[in-house]
């Protein structure tokens, strides 16, 4: 394909920067989660090309998920040589800060990329209650379900414009970057996961505000320090306390909440989404549907005949 048509074929949008130098040779194929403003983490799905890739200092921690068909290329090892590689669909390619080897591709291939900030990773290992002490390494092609369907969740969340919200967003980005430490290290780690639950004053405190704050964006980060625990030990123990991650809690006291407005008043629906923190009315009428089985203008309708 010519420069021409390719130029023909990238979105102009912003993109990582991250990404952008590391897969230099590819074209953007959805809007990128920078557009959303996410913190410590992007994630794209591009096309990478029939190019040769120098060299090249790494600052991020990379993760690539291959999609359609096998992708072949060859990579430089030590002295120089080169060595073929093929990467099957479905499998994930790692890669820490470092000096990435230079590569050859052969043949253009759909990925979707994540880039992960260094000091997100290292916060995140010291908030974990048992550090992995292995020292830890690349991926060249792992089948691992945990970080392949991680990756896929960011991905459709950034490509649906962030509709679940920050908490949602926090949460996953949490999870990715713990399976990752724990993926990278020589031998296979088992997290523990003891079930400590939270005092009952503490998930008062949490709830109420949550209540308190249905309107608005809440991130992980501020719940967190409501519980005065870390963002791994409060989201493991806020599950074991609840049966529900901190995201399901909240979207359902945000539905049971829009039920209420629903009956009591007669806000328009755009209003009664915004009050109780959804991203649109669409939004509302998507999660309304599938937790009450109908949507929110019939139940409406419903009530209304009920109590006349």
């Amino acid at each position: 394909m010519s420069s021409k048509g390719r130029a023909k074929d990238r979105i102009v949008t912003p993109a990582s920067p991250d990404i952008a130098r590391f897969l230099s040779e590819s074209i953007l194929r959805q809007p990128s989660s920078v557009e959303l403003g996410w913190k410590n983490f992007a994630v794209e799905r591009r096309t990478i090309v029939p190019s040769e890739f120098p060299e090249l200092a790494m600052g991020r921690h990379f993760l690539i998920l291959w999609e359609g068909h096998v992708a072949e290329g060859e990579t430089a090892s030590r002295g120089g040589r080169f060595s073929a590689y093929k990467k099957y669909p479905d499998t994930i390619t790692t890669c820490q800060p470092g000096l990435r080897p230079a590569i050859r591709n052969r043949s253009s291939h759909e990925v979707i990329v994540a880039a992960l900030e260094p000091e997100f990773m290292t916060g995140m290992e010291e908030e974990l209650d048992a550090r992995p002490s292995e020292p830890s390494q690349d991926h060249h092609g792992t089948g691992d379900p945990d970080l392949r369907n991680l990756l896929r969740l960011l991905h459709n969340e950034s490509n649906a414009g962030g509709r679940y919200g920050t908490l949602y967003t926090d949460s996953l980005t949490i999870a990715l970057a713990t399976r990752l430490m724990f993926a990278s290290r020589v031998k296979n780690f088992a997290l523990k996961t003891a079930a400590y639950l939270l005092p009952n004053r503490v998930l008062r405190r949490i709830i109420d505000r949550m209540r308190v704050d249905l309107g608005t964006d809440l991130d992980l980060s501020t719940l967190a320090a409501e519980s005065g625990y870390s963002r791994a030990h409060f989201l493991r123990t806020f599950k074991a306390t609840t049966g529900q991650t901190p995201h399901r809690y909240l979207s359902e006291l945000r539905l049971q909440k829009a039920r209420d407005l629903l009956v009591a008043q007669s806000l328009p629906l755009i209003d009664i989404a915004a009050a109780c923190g959804f991203s649109s009315h669409a939004h509302l009428s998507t999660a309304f549907h599938a937790r009450f089985g109908l949507p929110p203008s019939e139940y409406r309708r419903g009530q209304g005949k009920t109590q006349k």
